[in-house]
């Protein structure tokens, strides 16, 4: 291809057609996307837009910069020849996003997106008249009727299931019809960024992976990880343990035949639910011609150490592409094509974040919904789910339900403790089934701890000190223990009372939010060695060590918070069976020991995890005689998810007194305003939604109080601000320890970042603080006084 330095609008919007049609998911969603990409660039041919090009190739970065709507045109042209009918609205609404999410009707003045681009002054005539010279007129209106007969359907469809479900059980007509609208725009993005950036190399469209290939590539990847599987179980210790981790995987082996779109995987941990959850994806993204497989977990830590696993089992590391914030290439050439990667998820496996995939289905950023037809017709392991975020768990289910009734997707919820398994008034999981059965099946074969509550041991709840007596004496009985607070502050008031009553032979160890990743890796490595060796370990950590992290103690001390927290600290205590029987006591904090007025779902999971625990005691039979069976799990979720006003699985809007499950539904706050303006509903749209707003409110963890400093931890930090600091280094330097130092990032509330004042130092140029190193101790992480107290800035 001829490298050119213009390409003509023909060119784009057919090219952008073209990838449309080859990159659309979904069949019945083809005639929209196309209509679409023929559409979204008409404005393109303004004479002020003709004008601004010539300013450009004349004067280049001297050009007066200046913005020009081009995307209005296309949804009038479009209204010109169908009218104001519901396909108008739904494809307008994709040609005015694709440069940013817009609301349907302010929610401010209650006027609708249609009636402000109708009030555009733009060139309209002109804009027609050019379009239809390069545009074949009839073809669009073929591409229109049959997009028109598509749109039917789908609303059928979506009817036809919220029928089914009882009115808003598994969610809302509007929901699902937004979901839609945000598909067609990722295929809009997507092909509309792809065209645009292949002229501007001069390369041709990518190609997309062969059905054929797509079918190599799974059968590769099954024979690659049953030798994989086989040589670990040939290689590894027969023990009673293995041999029903192998029962599980068999199951799931088998389940992968079955035409079923949502299941849960519910198994104790330590039952090897990533390799048998694989073992499945696999499978059915070979029987059912899936695309991808996309694994899914909530924590970084988890992420990197099972990415590996999943590299070293497949046996193609070129299948696999690793998606978080911590990946960095040495190679130029080999970080531009994995931007591309992450940019467009083209892979057949996609190991990514919690933040990643949430953001794909809900945040406004382009760069994430530009994913998101990658989600159709692929196999989806949610790993670990009981730690995303409660807040927002109805926009999950909802998003669950969307990808496996409309969008031919499976997906696994993998967890020891399943927040699914308790019903909610509105927006549940649809016919969602057990993989494996009933998980009490497996409970004796697993069970490897006893968990008992000592929550009412100290009247009034328990201080550092007394805490520390508690441990010594678990710790005299069982030769290892982790203690496990909610907050930082009280897990380092508890290791210094430790650090003063323990004896030199014990190890004794500190993990928080307040040391950086890189220090914090440092200490789980050397405690896992020192368990190994056998060697006396305390640990006092918060709950950052409970999911994913293959340490084993025997005995594990987790103050009182959420039954599924408990369980999780469980799942560190006689990991691997090395004694009969290991012990996890629940404990009870002093108020003004963890301070926790304003964590308020911390405070939340303590209620419910409370009442749970005292019905428990009453008749222990009614919960299979055990506080960790699923019986107890489901009691607590029912507790913990009880309305009291918003319930907490909703995610509640900041901008209008509703929930994001409203704005993305039938939004009545906006058709509120609609109506007050215009004095009635009558000619209200029939696509209402806040998009706009919604997307901007979004978070997967709420960072708005966090403030982040780096820490010069160690060589490897400090050449890396080294390189910031230097005004001579190259673009591709700077942009490499940038990611390097997220390795080494401590988050802090604003009002601690105030106090520590003249500790930080800002580089020049860059959104990037440094903490003075005396102000930072590896063993217990940011110091808000220094070491050396007589230091004077």
């Amino acid at each position: 291809m001829k490298n050119r330095t213009t390409q003509s609008v023909s060119e784009h919007l057919l090219g952008t057609m073209e990838l449309a049609e080859k990159n659309c998911p979904l069949e019945i969603l083809k005639n929209i996307v196309i209509s679409e990409a023929l559409l979204h660039d008409a404005g393109k041919l303004s004479e002020e837009f003709f004008e601004y090009m010539d300013d450009i190739r004349k004067n280049g970065k001297a050009a007066r910069r200046r913005t020009i709507d081009h995307t209005s045109a296309g949804g009038r042209i479009l209204e010109s020849i169908i009218g104001v009918k519901m396909l108008s609205e739904f494809i307008s609404t994709v040609i005015y996003s694709h440069h940013g999410l817009q609301d349907n009707i302010d929610m401010e003045s209650g006027v609708t997106l249609f009636e402000k681009r109708r009030e555009r002054e733009i060139e309209f005539e002109t804009i027609q008249q050019r379009y239809f010279e390069i545009i074949d007129k009839n073809l669009l209106i073929k591409y229109l009727v049959a997009a028109h007969l598509d749109l039917m359907k789908i609303l059928r469809h979506i009817d036809d299931f919220v029928r089914s479900t009882g009115k808003r059980d598994c969610g809302s007509r509007d929901f699902y019809l937004g979901m839609y609208e945000r598909l067609a725009l990722s295929v809009l993005i997507d092909s509309d960024w792809t065209d645009t950036a292949c002229f501007c190399q001069g390369e041709p469209h990518p190609d997309r992976i062969t059905e054929e290939r797509m079918q190599e590539i799974w059968w590769e990847s099954i024979a690659n990880f049953e030798d994989y599987m086989n040589c670990l179980t040939d290689s590894g210790e027969k023990s009673p343990l293995n041999e029903y981790r192998n029962k599980i995987s068999d199951i799931c082996f088998q389940a992968a035949k079955e035409e079923r779109n949502l299941y849960r995987l519910t198994v104790p941990t330590g039952a090897g639910k990533t390799f048998s959850g694989l073992r499945f994806a696999l499978h059915h993204a070979q029987k059912y011609h899936k695309k991808h497989i996309i694994y899914v977990a909530p924590y970084n830590s988890i992420l990197e150490q099972n990415a590996e696993d999943i590299r070293k089992a497949v046996g193609n590391g070129d299948f696999v592409l690793e998606h978080h914030c911590n990946i960095f290439y040495e190679d130029e050439n080999r970080e531009m094509v994995y931007k591309k990667l992450t940019e467009s998820w083209d892979v057949p496996i996609i190991v990514t974040t919690a933040v990643q995939m949430l953001n794909t289905l809900f945040s406004g950023q382009k760069s994430s919904i530009r994913r998101m037809h990658n989600l159709c017709n692929s196999v989806i392991i949610f790993d670990e789910v009981q730690a995303f975020p409660i807040r927002g768990t109805e926009l999950f289910n909802l998003a669950v339900n969307f990808l496996t009734v409309f969008c031919n997707t499976t997906v696994i919820l993998c967890s020891a403790t399943q927040p699914s398994l308790a019903s909610l008034k509105e927006n549940n999981l649809f016919d969602c089934i057990d993989m494996v059965g009933p998980s009490g099946r497996y409970v004796d074969a697993f069970k490897r701890v006893e968990i008992e509550d000592k929550t009412d041991l100290v009247h009034g709840g328990m201080q550092p000190e007394d805490i520390s007596e508690f441990a010594l004496e678990s710790f005299q009985e069982y030769g290892s223990v982790l203690i496990i607070v909610n907050t930082t502050k009280c897990a380092k008031m508890v290791y210094e009372e430790l650090k003063r009553s323990c004896s030199e032979e014990c190890d004794l160890y500190h993990l928080s939010a307040r040391m950086c990743p890189k220090n914090r890796k440092d200490e789980l490595e050397a405690i896992k060695q020192n368990l190994k060796d056998k060697k006396p370990v305390i640990c006092v950590s918060t709950q950052l060590i409970e999911a994913g992290v293959n340490l084993s103690f025997g005995c594990v001390i987790r103050s009182l918070a959420g039954l599924d927290s408990i369980v999780q600290a469980a799942g560190r205590c006689n990991r691997h069976k090395e004694m009969e029987i290991g012990k996890v006591y629940i404990i009870k904090m002093a108020q003004d020991a963890e301070r926790l007025d304003r964590l308020y779902d911390i405070r939340r999971a303590q209620e419910a995890a409370e009442k749970v625990l005292y019905y428990f005691k009453q008749d222990p039979e009614d919960y299979e005689g055990s506080i960790d069976s699923e019986r107890s799990v489901t009691a607590y979720y029912k507790e913990y998810f009880h309305d009291l006003g918003v319930a907490p699985t909703k995610y509640p809007s900041r901008s209008c007194e509703t929930t994001l499950e409203e704005l993305l539904g039938r939004n009545e706050p906006g058709r509120s305003q609609f109506k007050r303006r215009h004095g009635s509903r009558e000619g209200e749209p029939r696509i209402c939604q806040a998009f706009a707003t919604a997307g901007k409110e979004y978070k997967v963890i709420d960072e708005e109080a966090e403030m982040t400093v780096v820490i010069p931890y160690d060589d490897v930090a400090e050449k890396a601000i080294y390189i910031l600091e230097d005004r001579f280094a190259s673009l591709f330097d700077q942009k490499k320890a940038v990611q390097t130092l997220q390795q080494y990032s401590v988050g802090l509330s604003e009002y601690l970042f105030k106090k520590l004042g003249r500790a930080i130092h800002k580089i020049d140029d860059m959104a990037i603080n440094v903490l003075n190193i005396d102000y930072y101790d590896r063993k217990e992480g940011l110091l808000e006084e220094p070491r050396n107290r007589f230091l004077n800035f």
